[in-house]
């Protein structure tokens, strides 16, 4: 037992709790506005999600420039036209809250080297720092390793330390995920 000293009288507290009422929605029974979000879906991305992706990539493009890792703005038509080459070889994969997609990794094959997969993930300003961009690098991480990639490489562009930072936790994580499968970090 610990003693309880100068507390005050803790055992004749009472706390008046009342039970939240239970929905899938996080929306309180009696109407009100909930402040509770609800988690976000996280998935492959098809070719109906070309236009939301390419809109997260716009943003992060007019926000960041040629430090975003993208190679361009991103076009809906660019974004289908990537999501359809892929095959069983690439993926994109989407965080969807409601319908709104607030961000997206993309795995896509290292052109010269058949065992190694690019992963570059992309998120609005809202989305980061929350475990969005973890969820979507740990889900292409595993559709690399289900794919047969040996090696995995992040997109890093130069300069850009957030994304240096994000890599290097996830480098960790995606050795575990990927059991065995080389993680790199591009220096």
């Amino acid at each position: 037992p610990v003693p309880l000293g100068s507390l005050a009288g803790p055992a004749r507290q009472r706390l008046h709790l009342r039970p939240l009422p239970r929905n899938d929605r996080a929306v309180p029974v009696d109407g009100r506005k909930c402040r509770l979000m609800a988690e976000p879906e996280y998935r492959r991305a098809t070719e109906k999600d070309a236009a939301a992706i390419a809109a997260v990539g716009a943003a992060v493009w007019d926000e960041l420039a040629t430090n975003s890792g993208l190679a361009q703005r991103p076009t809906k038509d660019g974004v289908a036209q990537l999501l359809s080459s892929y095959g069983d070889r690439g993926a994109m994969f989407v965080s969807d809250n409601a319908g709104e997609i607030s961000g997206f990794a993309a795995l896509t094959p290292d052109q010269d080297d058949p065992e190694e997969a690019v992963m570059g993930v992309w998120l609005l300003r809202a989305a980061r720092r929350k475990g969005v961009g973890r969820e979507l690098a740990l889900m292409a991480t595993d559709f690399a390793r289900a794919a047969g990639y040996k090696k995995l490489r992040g997109t890093l562009p130069e300069g850009n330390e957030p994304a240096l930072s994000f890599f290097s936790d996830i480098g960790s994580l995606a050795q575990v995920v990927g059991q065995g499968m080389e993680y790199e970090l591009p220096l």
